[in-house]
């Protein structure tokens, strides 16, 4: 006689087997990969608004209507330019190092690219010559975004593993 439960169909008794416990980590090389790359994008986009981006009028001269209009003109007011506008987006890019995620990092990113879109459509439009009269600043603003663009993606996402799975079979005498 054994002690184990009885089954009401005459079967032995088996308990369940055992459940993986998960186990979470994180991948620290892309941990370091993502505080890398944001910090190189957002250097990119910060410095690139001081440097030329056309005719030798600097990021944070040159008016921010060089993004909708095909006036390149200079503006005394430095939140009203182009450089202020890299600039904030260079600072979100390293304010979403906080997030999980990287969304920020990459909206940010995205952002500084389409900046420079703008820009190359009205100075196309503008017939101002193309792509030669671009400054320095507004290419590495451009590299900067894209860098923090692709530090957004490097994450610290949890890894879940599990472990080995065993199975206990008990049978009656």
């Amino acid at each position: 006689m054994s002690a184990q439960p009885a089954d009401p169909y005459g079967r032995p008794y088996a308990p369940p087997a055992a459940v993986p416990t998960p186990t979470a980590g994180t991948r620290p090389f892309g941990l370091i990969v993502r505080v890398l790359l944001t910090l190189v994008g957002a250097a990119g986009m910060i410095i690139g608004a001081f440097m030329s981006w056309i005719h030798g009028l600097n990021g944070v001269d040159l008016s921010d209507r060089a993004f909708y209009q095909t006036t390149f003109v200079r503006d005394g007011n430095f939140v009203a330019t182009v450089g202020f506008a890299m600039i904030v987006l260079g600072l979100v890019a390293l304010v979403g190092l906080a997030p999980r995620s990287g969304w920020l990092t990459r909206l940010a990113g995205a952002l500084g690219v389409v900046a420079f879109v703008l820009f190359a459509i009205e100075l196309g439009r503008g017939h101002m010559g193309m792509p030669g009269s671009i400054g320095a600043g507004a290419w590495i603003a451009l590299a900067g975004s894209v860098v923090a663009l692709i530090g957004g993606f490097f994450g610290t996402r949890r890894v879940v593993t599990t472990g080995p799975v065993t199975t206990t079979t008990t049978v009656a005498e």
